[in-house]
């Protein structure tokens, strides 16, 4: 039987529903029927609804953790581990946030699973992955200051063609732990979607893991969203298992990683940001990369390594 990405998230789904007065989150019945799941805005949020939403966001297709990770002798932050074994169905294919929805003051982005079902044209990150799903029930996971809409919600069973009784939105927005933590565990996607960009083909990666600080709570939302993206940009650490030849690895490697191929390196995300006037489509996208990458060939049983773990930058981020 075909994996349905949305089938197994559902499940997640479910366990958020069942317990949402112990993760801290708020189940919320809207008006046109769709279930909506707040995990950070008006609702605490926790750790365990952090891996719930980012498990969500995956497909419930890979394994995500819980760890720590040491600035220096004194200080240290929680952080978030995973392991992907499908990276073109779970980063490409589920994760990556690429659904634009709605239109001026209500627009938002939607990552998750619905986006296999709804393969909207605008969402380019569905052309770097063969994946296509078929569900009765859809998942879509939204980062927004802001309840979505009854016609969000409506665009979304349209395009997946599902009764909107059967749509279920995640919110976390990026001032919260849930926030803090999805964030980071997106470091996988960040590295697949720049292996498409600079012509290595994702289908060769076998296996991956990565591990990132999860940044401590702020109540400001540009500041906290520079923090979470710098977890990633400056603390995140992944490692790829590749079927490529050692030439491909040599050639891709430092083309990965945020202090060889970002513009704006070492500035914090925030900086940057507001420097683009707030708008995510004018910063440069080799600005979304990673602090440091391990390439594994299984076919020479060489390792490729690229990039450094700047803690400078993310203690200038995480504690001022």
């Amino acid at each position: 039987m075909a994996l349905s990405i949305n089938k197994e998230a559902m499940k997640v789904v479910r366990e958020m529903i069942e317990d949402c007065d112990k993760i801290g989150v708020k189940v919320v019945k809207m008006d046109c029927g769709a279930t909506l799941i707040d995990c950070g805005l008006e609702a605490k949020g926790s750790y365990e609804a952090g891996i719930m939403f980012t498990k969500v966001t995956m497909g419930n297709t890979g394994t995500v953790q819980l760890g720590s990770w040491k600035l220096d002798e004194e200080i240290s932050f929680s952080a978030v581990e995973l392991f992907v074994t499908e990276p073109l169905i779970t980063c490409l294919g589920s994760q990556i946030a690429g659904w634009q929805l709605g239109e001026g003051n209500f627009a938002t982005i939607g990552s998750g699973p619905a986006r296999a079902q709804a393969v909207v044209p605008t969402d380019m990150y569905l052309d770097m992955t063969p994946y296509r799903d078929r569900n009765d029930e859809v998942v879509l996971c939204i980062q927004d200051i802001k309840y979505p809409s009854d016609e969000i919600a409506k665009e979304v069973a349209a395009a997946c063609k599902v009764d909107v009784k059967d749509v279920y939105l995640l919110l976390a927005p990026s001032a919260c732990i849930v926030g803090s933590v999805q964030v980071a565990a997106r470091l996988l996607e960040q590295v697949c979607h720049k292996m498409h960009e600079k012509g290595f083909e994702v289908s060769k990666v076998v296996n991956c893991r990565g591990i990132a600080p999860i940044a401590p709570l702020v109540n400001d939302e540009i500041k906290a969203m520079g923090r979470i993206n710098d977890a990633i940009l400056y603390g995140g650490t992944t490692e790829f298992w590749v079927d490529a030849d050692d030439v491909e690895c040599q050639k891709v490697v430092h083309q990965l990683v945020s202090s060889t191929s970002s513009p704006y390196y070492p500035e914090p995300f925030a900086k940057v940001f507001e420097d683009c006037g707030c708008d995510f489509y004018k910063v440069d996208h080799d600005f979304h990369s990673i602090a440091r990458i391990q390439l594994q060939s299984i076919r020479s049983g060489k390792c490729f390594t690229a990039g450094e773990i700047n803690k400078e930058v993310i203690r200038k981020s995480f504690l001022n």
